[in-house]
């Protein structure tokens, strides 16, 4: 798989180094800040000049690929300003691998199975998963995000609960999926999660008014949805998106596109239902570590706007669930929770649905699978496990 993703950076570096990937709009939007435009952080006309003065006219791109993340996000950039594109490109990758370093380090404080395993090979194992690839191939940020989710799930071990939600707070730049794991961890009797969360949240917020102004924070919601609704400006076409809305939306259906709208919304809100009932039914409150993988994996899915590389994430409950099974004595239990994983495994299925079919919301349906799995496990083991301690009584 790794040998599979070198080659295709190697075909694909020309056009990395020409500003295609999305390192772009972070680029410039560190690049605008540093300008002393962060008023004018989400004007098309500044992003575009900011683009064509590193990257020249690209052919297929009529306007600037569009900075969407919130404002704060773009200040972890600004060093990377200080050297060329294609320098800052490659610095960039270079701290992702450094990272999922320092996610197999943490990991090893929590999942006593990861202690068998040497640093280089876990990461190893992770660049040959499809999303990190795809994250490290566009310079995104979700290796960054995998990272402050390591970090909340230690907190969560620790029962620092606060300090978890914390370090879920930062990683709001993709509140799309920060805020459905949040939400589940609360509802599963985690409270103190909500506390930090809001804390972090609301100087984050702050500090994106001090680089934007009032009207350019108020004006950034109608911005994003202007993006998004529209793929000729830079959102994501709906059958590229490994999720519940491109799996039932990103189809030429002959009826009305509200109908389908409204069908995404309530299989989305009936999966969140699902996760949340998992977790408060189980009699077993230690089982946390399926509670996350579960927060995770549902997260990706009702996300209203979820890339391949968003999918990094899963390298959590890919990791948590394995070391599950293997404290798992029932074979039949092990083989049932991760034979759902498998197509998610396999990069040149990935890489036919992404460039050959243009189907990459098909990767939903294993994903959906694997949450009713994870989901049964978390009730059906607490009740089995509660009814093994229930002795009947012997008559006489």
């Amino acid at each position: 798989m790794v040998g599979l993703h070198l080659l295709l950076v190697v075909n694909l570096w020309g056009r990395i180094s020409r500003g295609y990937p999305d390192f772009t709009v972070f680029y410039t939007a560190a690049r605008v800040l540093r300008g002393g435009l962060g008023h004018r952080l989400y004007d098309p006309q500044v992003q575009y000049q900011a683009q064509k003065s590193f990257a020249g006219e690209i052919p297929s791109r009529h306007g600037p690929l569009p900075y969407i993340h919130p404002p704060f996000e773009a200040l972890i950039f600004l060093p990377l300003t200080l050297l060329p594109y294609r320098h800052a490109f490659a610095a960039w990758d270079l701290l992702n691998i450094g990272v999922l370093f320092g996610v197999a380090f943490l990991l090893r404080r929590s999942v006593r199975t990861l202690g068998a395993i040497p640093l280089w090979e876990f990461v190893l194992g992770c660049l040959a998963f499809f999303p990190v690839f795809a994250c490290l191939l566009q310079g995104q940020d979700s290796i960054l995000l995998l990272l402050l989710c390591t970090l909340g799930f230690n907190a969560l071990k620790r029962e620092a609960n606060f300090l978890a939600g914390c370090w879920f707070a930062l990683g709001v730049f993709k509140f799309q999926l920060m805020v459905p794991i949040v939400l589940l961890l609360i509802l599963s009797t985690r409270r103190r999660v909500a506390m930090g969360f809001a804390a972090v949240s609301i100087l984050l917020a702050l500090v994106s008014v001090g680089l934007v102004g009032w009207e350019g924070a108020l004006h950034y919601p109608e911005y994003v949805l202007q993006v998004v609704r529209t793929p000729s400006l830079g959102g994501i076409p709906l059958e590229l998106m490994p999720n519940l809305n491109g799996l039932v939306q990103g189809w030429p259906f002959l009826f009305p596109k509200m109908v389908w709208s409204a069908a995404a919304l309530v299989s989305s809100v009936m999966l969140f239902l699902f996760a949340a009932w998992a977790g408060r039914t189980t009699a077993q409150p230690e089982k946390l570590e399926l509670k996350f993988a579960l927060a995770v994996v549902v997260s990706g899915l009702i996300g209203w706007q979820t890339n391949a590389h968003d999918l990094s994430l899963l390298v959590l409950p890919l990791v948590l669930v394995l070391d599950y099974c293997v404290q798992t004595p029932t074979r039949s239990r092990r083989f049932a929770l991760l034979l759902p994983v498998l197509p998610l495994l396999l990069s040149p299925l990935w890489i036919v649905l992404w460039l050959a079919a243009g189907r990459v919301n098909l990767m939903a349906i294993p994903l959906l699978w694997w949450a009713w799995k994870i989901g049964r496990e978390i009730s059906g083991d607490g009740r089995s496990r509660l009814g093994s301690t229930v002795q009947p009584a012997i008559p006489g």
